[in-house]
This record gives C-alpha cells, structure tokens and sequence, in this order.
C-alpha cells in the first residue's frame, strides 16, 4: 500500500505533465467553495447600481470558481475607477464578507499614505544594512494574502493614483508573477491565490471641473472651448490614466472598470440600505426604525451631492436620521430595552417644519400598519421600509490588455465601452 506523501507527488507529477487525476479524484470540481451567482446577487442588492460593473466582476469569478486562471499570476487583478463615494471600495468589502464571511478579511493597503518615494520600503520591506531588514517587515498580511485552499485571498490597494511611483512600480513583480521578494532576500510573499483589486479617482477631479465650467460664465466656456476636447468622461479619465501610468504597469492589469457617478435615481436605494443598516444595529435593542415617504423625500432634496457620491447620502442620513433617531430613544426608552420582552418597538420619522422627528409608534397602531401592509396590493407605492431597485447604469470597460500609450477620443467613443 503506498503511502500518501507518494500518492501526493504522483498527483502532483501528473498534474504538471497535463495528464488526469486518478479515477479516484477524477470529475470536475472547483477547489472553491464560493458561489459566484451568490456573490452577484449579494452585490446586485447592496451597490447601487454599477450593473455592468458586477456582472463583468462575476464572469471573472466564475473563471476563478473553474479553477483555469493562468498558472504563476494572481488569480485576477482588477482596477476601478470613477468618483468618490461610488460603491469602489465596497465592493471589495461585500466580496471578502461573502467569501470569508467578514467584510475586513482582506489586506488593505492604504496607497495614500505612500505618497513619498521612500514609502517603497513599506512594500518590499527594508533593504540590507537599513533598521528592520533582518525581520523583513511589512504591510501585507499573509494570511489574508494567502487565503487557503477553497478560498483565495483578497489584496486591495485603495486610491492607488496617490502613491508614489516607485511605490507603484514595486507592485509590478506582484501583478505579474504573482510573488514578492523582500529586499532582504530572506522572504518571499506569495500572491498567487489572491484577488487583487486597485481603485483610484484619476481623472474624476478633472470631468467635474469641466462640467462645472461648461456651466459658468461665458468668459470660462469660452476659455473650455479652447482647450483640448474629450467628447466623453471616459476618454478623458482614458487620458488621465495614461498620464499617471507607467504603459508596463497598465499592461499588467487584466481589467480596469470604470464606475458611472451616482444620480438622483440611485438615492432611494442608498437611503433605503442606510436605513436597514441602522435596522441591524437596532435589532439588538429590539427597535425598528421607519420611515415616511415625505421624510424620504425630505432626505433626497437635501442629503445629495453628486461630487460626493453615497458618502454625502450617509452623513446627512447620521445627521437627520440617526441623531433625531438617538434622541428619541433617549426621551422614550422602549419597553423591549431591558431584555423583558421580546417585541419590537417601532419609531416611525416623520417631517417636522424643515427636519425628522422620530416618535413610538403604539403596539396597536404598530398592528395596524402591519396588517395593513400585508393586504396592500403588490403595485402599492409604499416606500416607509422597503428597498426600491434602481436603474442600472451603463458602465464602460476598459480592458488594459489594449492600452496603448496615444489615445484620440472622438465623439463616436461617448458612452461605448473604452479599450485604451
């Protein structure tokens, strides 16, 4: 009978020749355990439009999920750009909840933070004879890099656009062979079981100053109309990108997403998520908090700043809705707060002159409404706590595998999907 470690080497000959497992281990199956619909899903109802976005990311989790990524690199890396506030990072976040099950299991590099050439050493560690080379410290966490056997790891390297370029250049070996010497020459991090995402905001400064001028006086269009003309917001964030970008470090990047910036018809939704956020948080209190559709609307006209994306929704969400919220409870402690009871007290929010009031809500009144929602017809345009879909939003692609380093944009490009 052979022992297992021969067993292993056979297996492990074989696969490296082509040829097939023994029937033992023979029939397709993944070595991950995720679900990539499932995945989909999860992001469908948590991000805010960026459709085009989350399809295009499952299509790439499939290929993972089949186990036919190329040998010797990561499994994928990606870059997304677009506006503060759009959904980028929180991507990232849903993606390590649904495959680790915890939002902040994965490395984070906070890329704005390296903005110094000397930050490199963060990255590759501390070269020989430097304080620090010996022990060959570190950013990265390799157990989150590594992942293990049914789950890859997740790497995310946040606002790259900020660092310094030989912070950037450091990453090349990374997303090409998938590994990572230290400067030591002691150590060598492993990246070929993660997800590497990057996200950046080039060029989205620069799309809202022009929109901004196209909208000023006559001398600052006048002064627009002068300058070069990118007939799209993707030809122009097409441009910056190269600007930034060193040609061999965009070659490297199997995909770049470029988000679409959030618009009034996406609020509902953000608002509707923030509340069943503050739900969750509540829960363990036993209170729910709801809210009217005037207060929605109340929200949607003041809360939103497209410049800012959902991160101007989630403050004034805190500021109308939670500190109102905290003060309510404060002057009418539930019944179910000492752990007594288990029903659920309701604070509903209501207008009042220009902001929220929350107040209780009766167990009575509280039936009431319940049943009434259980009869209401499914066309009924009730809106106090459920989620209202929005429309997709049309998302360019940029695939990096096309970039060359002359770009000319012309009107044709508007709205198509962008192959640098």
């Amino acid at each position: 009978m052979p022992f297992i470690n021969d067993r292993l080497d056979q297996n492990q000959r074989g696969l490296e020749q082509g040829s097939p497992l023994p029937a033992a281990a023979s029939g397709y199956k993944s070595r991950f355990t995720f679900d990539p619909d499932a995945v989909v899903d999860l992001l469908k109802r948590k991000i805010a439009g960026q459709r085009p976005v989350i399809e295009a990311l499952g299509a790439q989790l499939r290929v993972v999920k089949a186990d036919i990524c190329e040998p010797g690199r990561p499994l994928y890396v990606t870059l997304f750009i677009g506006d503060t506030g759009v959904g980028k990072t929180e991507i990232v976040r849903l993606l390590a909840n649904a495959i680790h099950g915890s939002p902040d299991s994965f490395c984070r590099i906070d890329m704005n933070t390296l903005s110094q050439s000397h930050y490199s050493a963060a990255i590759t560690g501390a070269p020989p004879g430097y304080v620090g080379s010996k022990e060959g410290v570190t950013l990265f966490n390799e157990d989150l890099i590594a992942g293990s056997y049914g789950r890859p790891g997740i790497v995310l390297f946040d606002e790259i656009e900020k660092a310094s370029n030989d912070v950037a250049r450091a990453l090349m070996n990374i997303l090409d062979a998938g590994k990572l010497k230290l400067a030591s020459g002691n150590r060598e991090l492993d990246f070929s079981n993660s997800l590497i995402f990057m996200t950046s905001n080039v060029g989205s400064r620069a799309w809202v100053d022009l929109q901004r001028e196209a909208r000023g006086p006559w001398i600052k269009r006048l002064k627009n109309h002068l300058k070069p003309v990118h007939h799209s917001r993707a030809a122009l964030i097409e441009d910056a990108l190269h600007e930034r970008f060193d040609p061999e470090f965009l070659n490297r990047i199997d995909r770049i997403e470029l988000f679409e910036p959030l618009t009034n018809e996406h609020l509902e939704t953000i608002i509707t998520l923030e509340l069943e956020r503050t739900n969750r948080t509540l829960k363990r209190k036993g209170v729910e908090a709801q809210l009217d559709p005037a207060a929605v609307a109340l929200l949607r006209a003041r809360g939103f700043d497209p410049e800012f994306g959902a991160r101007s929704i989630r403050r004034s969400f805190r500021e109308m809705v939670v500190l109102p919220l905290a003060s309510a409870l404060l002057a009418n402690p539930p019944a179910s707060a000492g752990g007594a009871s288990n029903r659920v007290s309701l604070f509903r929010g209501q207008v009042r002159g220009e902001a929220i009031q929350f107040n209780p809500v009766a167990a009575s009144q509280a039936s009431a409404n319940s049943a009434s929602e259980n009869h209401s017809s499914p066309n009924s345009s009730h809106t106090d706590s459920q989620s209202i879909s929005p429309q997709n939003i049309n998302s360019q692609s940029i695939n990096s595998q096309n970039i060359s380093s002359q770009t000319q944009p012309s009107p044709e490009r508007a709205g198509q999907e962008m192959k640098p």
